[in-house]
């Protein structure tokens, strides 16, 4: 499939006001006149654009003079609910819908390449070529997941974007926690988010540098949400989990999606805008996966081991090795010593 034939499903205005009638009054009826004047059509088209819903998986219980409920939202992502959760989180940014993309950073380098104007975010059911850091693949085919980026044009100096990856993931990982109260949820150093060892997301920052400016950040993030990890592919079944395998309910995949954009943004309106005087090292701390662990890091082909002991204030990991010296990891992948 060639770029230009991947497939952007828009959100229309009409299912957009039945869906806030409805999601804003879960636990009561909204009348079917209610909702034909809202949109100034009658009664039977009413009828026939809940008929559509229905085939997109929303289960809309109907009784004759109370009119209708939701019951249940799809368990994919869907356009409209992408848009009503974003209204929701107050976060200015524009969701752009692919159910199935190479990579949404790919579709996010396209898009700006087209001139389309940032902040914006691409989000996505399936990616055929996902890819994580160091150049890695990243299994995403499944839809229970989140596949997402999030772009940004700051036009700032590049040396700005240091910690912004750092950020990211200590915002999106107070954002889901509150959907999962009862398992803590983890960051390993640098850009892994992590709950009882297992790795459930992986986050990827890149950027266009033209010369002494940061012209745009493209942040993507591939999120393990109601996946079951016995389906896994075998090779990392003991590695990986997800948010529905720590926590034991699935959840709201599209209001999961507003809240990792509206944390993104967050992260950068800390880091790049400087929004606030929060302290890197004491925000990262109490996420730190890694905290008092016998670690092994691999930086310029070198293995360097130690006792993690945190981060310093430009975001380096700070090994203790056994000679009482305190090493700082700038870059390079890290892990648990056997």
């Amino acid at each position: 499939m060639s770029d230009s034939e991947y497939r952007q499903i828009l959100a229309s205005s009409d299912t957009q006001t039945i869906l806030s009638a409805l999601l804003d009054a879960p636990d009561t009826f909204v009348s079917g006149s209610l909702l034909a004047e809202q949109l100034g059509v009658s009664r039977p088209a009413i009828h026939g654009k809940l008929a559509k819903l229905r085939e997109q998986g929303f289960e809309i219980e109907a009784i004759r003079n109370k009119g209708y409920r939701l019951v249940k939202e799809p368990e994919v992502l869907q356009a409209d609910l992408i848009s009503y959760y974003m209204e929701k989180s107050g976060a200015p940014i524009e969701v752009l819908y692919f159910p199935v993309i190479d990579s949404t950073n790919s579709e996010a380098e396209r898009q700006l390449s087209r001139r389309h104007a940032a902040p914006f975010a691409i989000a996505s059911s399936c990616q055929t070529r996902g890819r994580g850091r160091l150049g890695r693949d990243w299994h995403s085919a499944s839809a229970d997941n989140l596949y997402l980026s999030v772009v940004f044009e700051p036009n700032i100096p590049p040396q700005a974007l240091q910690h912004f990856t750092l950020w990211a993931g200590i915002h999106i990982c107070r954002a889901l926690q509150g959907l999962v109260p009862i398992t803590p949820l983890k960051i390993k150093w640098p850009n892994d988010l992590h709950c009882n060892g297992r790795k459930f997301a992986g986050m990827l920052t890149e950027a266009k540098v033209d010369a002494d400016s940061l012209r745009s950040i493209i942040f993507g993030i591939g999120l393990n949400v109601n996946s079951n990890p016995a389906k896994y592919p075998k090779e990392i079944q003991k590695s990986a989990t997800s948010l529905y395998a720590v926590g034991g309910e699935e959840l709201r995949l599209n209001q999961v999606a507003a809240k990792v954009i509206t944390a993104t943004q967050a992260a950068y309106d800390t880091c790049i805008l400087g929004s606030s005087s929060e302290n890197l090292v004491d925000a990262w701390a109490p996420l730190n996966s890694l905290a008092e662990q016998p670690v092994t890091a691999i930086m310029n082909n070198k293995e360097i081991t130690g006792i993690a002991c945190g981060i310093d204030e430009s975001g380096a990991l700070q090994l203790l090795d056994e000679d009482g010296a305190l090493r700082s990891v700038k870059a390079g992948d890290v892990r648990l010593k056997k």
